[in-house]
């Protein structure tokens, strides 16, 4: 019976891992009346950062930012604070309440605000570009010094 208890256990704790969403990549707002749209979110572990930019059609550019929100299973609620208003009167604090799709390439849900304003949002993760070809004394050099730096006299 223990072996049986076990395997289950580590079908279970697998199972719980592979459930783990991975979001870090470029994402796109796919709302109407919202261009330009580039949306993009750093992960570590369940914890996502995210930083947003889309002009509004009647307004213009908005900024917005998160820090710290979590992925809880197949969903994930974002807070977010708008550094730059597309519009007047707009409200800086909204929440995102989305749910991740099997295979996290598109968030769905509702957007809300302090005004009790909501409606639907819907990302798309933008698909990433070939790395660029280019010459090896082309290429950018790597981050930090390439050797030690000789002592000075």
């Amino acid at each position: 019976m223990k072996p049986r208890l076990f395997l289950v256990w580590m079908l279970a704790s697998g199972l719980g891992w592979a459930e783990q969403a991975q979001l870090a990549g470029l994402w796109k707002n796919t709302a109407v009346g919202i261009g330009q749209s580039a949306v993009i979110i750093s992960q570590e572990g369940a914890t996502i950062h995210v930083a947003g930019y889309g002009v509004w059609a009647g307004g213009g550019a908005g900024v917005w930012h998160s820090k710290g929100a979590r992925i809880e299973g197949a969903r994930v609620k974002i807070p977010i604070t708008y550094t730059t208003l597309p519009k007047p009167g707009f409200d800086p604090q909204v929440e995102l309440d989305l749910g991740i799709s099997a295979d996290s390439k598109t968030l769905e849900g509702t957007w809300k605000n302090s005004l009790g304003r909501k409606g639907p949002v819907r990302f798309v993760r933008v698909q990433a570009e070939a790395a660029p070809k280019t010459p090896a004394e082309q290429a950018p050099a790597a981050e930090g010094p390439a050797a030690e730096p000789e002592p000075k006299p």
